[in-house]
């Protein structure tokens, strides 16, 4: 901890000594010769004059101005000012001399060159610009389609869009946020052919008064619609119905933005497998970190759920019956005011079945228990939130009010080792508000924020076995207040600030088991825990020629406060944590730039395991917690790489990070006769895990499409007390996945992906070693055999590994058409899962446990449909 402090002091210093030495400051404006207009965006490059080589660079800002910092002397080099659409311009530095404007004049021609290189992508500053026709073609309908076509563009099976690797900040439509973080439902609603270009904000920072002084490493999406698509009524609808069995789909969409307001409204209905909820996912979250965060959760003690699928697509399996409405209107109330409004609901009801067989791995022995289940799940959900938020160059302030609702019913069948009849229902309700002040004054910032939060969870659950029936009911309340303030100095290129904060607490739970013999401990519990947490956090940022750098020193001090009201006892305590971390940036070109991260943090508290007495988790898990007050320590280390060229379509990324963990508690699973007891012992440990990865991407403009190729590795090191012997254990996963699309031919599209995945398990102590891989394989042919007429076939390749001497083997295969009218309806007819077949299987490991699993697919459906984009 010293050791890493002292280092961090003494690369701060060290940058400034070198920062300092010899250094002169080159500052200029850029403007447009004819009118003296500033022009923003401009590349400037300090140059060598005889071997041409970029030495830095900097850009203009919204007046024209920029500024360079050089080492002395100046003789032998040159400043090269560059911006498309204009004709580039030259000139020497001489000695003695710190400023230099220049005038730039347009040259139209230049733009020639540039679209013959990349037609599909743009470049101007930090903003890459998309254009969505280059990628689209007649058989993409949504938004997502085409993004999922688009170099350096990656998109998640939940929709979460990452941009060479890394996660976006803000999501925005013409320039407004309006979904707050729900971009799904403007990415599947928003029809390809109402959007003109999809731009790419590098390095964005979303607070308009931060925006010279403190650097951002996250990009941000911008949607830029067609002319015709604004300030009128747009929309989708699609109805649709078939048979075995019977089956339907409806979706309306209706939208408008324009420059005061935007509306989008959506409703959607089937069963059909489409998981339409994922629309309403909340992608993007800024909850902070650490004891930092502003938000809080309660855990669920009761886990009753079905077996979770893997590997293979949702919509293979889902037996639903889904609705969703969502309700989204912005208003702009004044100059860089805006108000919003969100109303979402949504209704999911689940069928599923599947087989699994459980491996438990001790040092001596194996248990193994074979299940089969069949399960009926019910999820009603309702979120509101209303928003204002002021965002200009001297003030940022916004209020979220917000509202969380669901109401989770689950009903499972179990057959097998352990036969039962498991019947939860886990309600959840939360009510938050967020406050967040930024003032600038000059050099100086000011800022204050405030979360507060209720939350409350009551649930029951009741298991039926042949021999009696077990309830567990456990009811969960708090109210969570993080409040923040600081000042910020900016002198360039430094940004110092000091921020202060204060959290406070107080949360009861309340639970009661019956129906478990009591020979196994304490079946109820009845807690409060409270505490108030001061905390000051010295941050320091500095962006010069290339270098990005944040330190930050975040230290609190709380005083717990628990009492167990059974026992009539309190165990109250303080703790003083210290988390220092570090974030390095270089640029070496604009091409390429490296990231280093580091972190030593005393890990908070887990303050929900504080607790005695048995919870039943499920059918067969009883779970107690532990209290203790003990310091657990993490470390990390993550080193990052980025390179880009968009104007020629390539894209690349890689990571690496190495994290160590020091554990107060082991975790601890014994197994007493039809139940495993979960708990913690008072036992240090340590564990580590290794992740890395990385993912190129090219655009491939003679076949008018891209390929990408990623692969992700994760490594684990950790250790689980089982039946009182202490494991250890190693594990990995390692993934590699290939895709391209591309269009040979004006009337034959192609989309293919393949993955192979690689999974083990060792436990050293007993030199017992188990493993598995898994080869997928997914193509899409489009077949447009006239311009109204369009074909599809599909097909999925699944060769999975069992055991030692079994694989599975599966292929899906659909088929659907569709014509479009000279009124642009458009009729199809979808076969899914062609042949018909019934299950999936596949094994994977977590905890010392290889899980082998069976699924019930959806069976063969056929269901025509019409669809209209208006």
């Amino acid at each position: 901890m010293k050791a890493l402090l002292r280092y961090i002091t003494f690369a701060l210093l060290s940058m400034i000594a070198l920062h300092s030495h010899a250094q002169t400051m080159l500052t200029g404006t850029v403007r447009l010769q004819k009118t003296g207009q500033p022009l923003a965006g401009v590349m400037v490059k300090l140059k060598q004059k005889d071997n041409n080589r970029i030495l830095k660079f900097a850009q203009t800002q919204a007046d024209g101005s920029y500024k360079i910092q050089v080492s002395s002397p100046l003789k032998g080099y040159e400043l090269q000012f560059s911006l498309m659409g204009y004709a580039t311009e030259t000139v020497s530095l001489s000695e003695g001399q710190t400023q230099y404007d220049k005038t730039m004049t347009e040259k139209p021609t230049e733009l020639k060159e540039v679209i013959v290189k990349a037609p599909s992508i743009r470049q101007r500053g930090d903003t890459l610009t998309y254009n969505v026709a280059s990628f689209a073609d007649g058989n993409d309908k949504s938004l997502a389609d085409v993004l999922k076509k688009m170099p350096g563009i990656e998109v998640s099976e939940s929709g979460e869009i990452k941009h060479n690797g890394k996660t976006l900040n803000k999501f925005y439509i013409e320039g407004r946020d309006m979904l707050g973080g729900r971009y799904n439902l403007a990415t599947t609603n928003i029809h390809q052919t109402d959007v003109a270009s999809v731009e790419v904000l590098q390095n964005h920072q979303p607070v308009k008064a931060l925006d010279d002084i403190s650097f951002s490493e996250s990009p941000a999406i911008n949607i830029k619609l067609k002319e015709a698509a604004k300030s009128r009524l747009v929309g989708t609808v699609k109805a649709g119905g078939g048979f075995r069995p019977n089956v339907w789909e409806g979706e309306t969409t209706l939208m408008r933005f324009s420059k005061k307001a935007q509306l989008l409204n959506t409703l959607k209905s089937n069963n059909i497998g489409t998981d339409v909820t994922k629309d309403n996912t909340v992608l993007i979250d800024d909850i902070g970190s650490g004891f930092l965060s502003h938000n809080y959760s309660l855990k669920n003690y009761i886990d009753a759920t079905p077996d979770r699928l893997m590997e293979i697509s949702e919509n293979r399996v889902r037996r639903n019956q889904t609705h969703t409405v969502s309700m989204n209107n912005l208003w702009g109330v004044g100059k860089n005011t805006d108000l919003s409004t969100q109303l979402i609901y949504s209704r999911d009801r689940l069928v599923s079945a599947s087989h699994s067989q459980t491996s438990y791995f001790l040092n001596d022995s194996i248990i193994a228990t074979d299940d089969s289940q069949a399960a009926k799940t019910k999820q009603n959900k309702l979120s509101a939130s209303i928003v204002l938020t002021t965002n200009s160059n001297k003030l940022y302030l916004s209020n979220t009010l917000s509202t969380d609702l669901q109401w989770n019913d689950t009903h499972i069948n179990m057959k097998g080792t352990y036969p039962n009849v498991q019947t939860a229902n886990q309600p959840a309700y939360k009510v938050h508000d967020k406050f967040e002040l930024l003032r600038r004054n000059g050099r100086h910032t000011f800022t204050f924020n405030s979360y507060n939060a209720y939350l409350s969870s009551p649930h029951t659950l009741q298991v039926e076995r042949p021999d009696g029936t077990q309830h567990q009911s456990v009811r969960s309340n708090a109210f969570f207040s993080n409040n923040t303030t600081s000042l910020g100095y900016y002198l360039k290129p430094f940004m110092v600030s000091m921020k202060l904060g204060l959290v406070a607490l107080s949360r009861s739970m309340k639970s009661r088991l019956e129906g478990v013999p009591d020979s196994l401990g304490v079946m109820e519990n009845s807690i409060g825990m409270t505490y108030l947490r001061a905390y000051v956090s010295p941050e320091a940022e500095f962006s010069s020629g290339g270098w990005e750098i944040k330190l930050a020193l975040p230290v609190n001090y709380t005083p717990y406060f628990f009492k167990d009201r059974l026992s009539q006892t309190s165990d109250n305590h303080h703790r003083i944590m210290v988390s220092p971390n570090i974030y390095v940036q270089y640029q070496f070109s604009s091409k390429i730039k490296m990231s280093l991260s580091g972190s030593f943090a005393q890990n908070d508290l887990n303050e929900q395991n504080f607790y005695n007495g048995l919870i039943l988790g499920d059918y067969r898990n009883l779970n107690t917690g532990f209290v203790n007050y003990d310091n657990e320590h993490r470390k990390s280390l993550s080193l990052s790489f980025y390179y880009k060229q968009p104007l020629n379509t390539l894209f690349a990324n890689a990571y690496i990070t190495r994290s160590w963990n020091e554990n107060a508690l082991t975790k601890s699973r014994r197994f007493a006769g039809d139940y495993i007891l979960n708990s913690y012992l008072a036992r240090k440990n340590h564990s580590n895990s290794w992740m890395a990865g990385a993912r190129v991407s090219k655009g491939i403009d003679l076949l008018r499409g891209m390929a990408s190729l990623s692969t992700d590795y994760m490594g684990i090191n950790g250790a689980l007390v089982q039946n009182a012997g202490l494991s250890h254990y190693q594990s990995y996963l390692w993934n590699i996945t290939a895709k391209f699309n591309i269009h040979p031919f004006e009337w034959l599209g192609i989309n293919y992906e393949l993955t192979s995945t690689n999974e083990a398990m060792k436990l050293k102590d007993a030199n017992v070693k188990s493993s598995s891989n898994s080869l997928s394989q997914r193509i899409v042919c489009n077949f447009n055999i006239t311009k109204a007429w369009m074909l599809k076939l599909s097909g999925e390749h699944y060769s999975n590994q069992l055991s030692d001497d079994t694989r599975r083997k599966l292929f899906l295969a659909d088929i659907s058409t569709a014509y479009t009218f000279a009124n642009g309806v458009e009729l199809s007819l979808n076969v899914r899962n062609l042949f018909n077949q019934k299950t999936y299987s596949y094994t994977h490991y977590t905890d010392l446990m290889q899980m082998r699993q069976e699924y019930e697919l959806r069976p063969r459906n056929i269901w025509a449909s019409v669809f209209f984009h208006f």
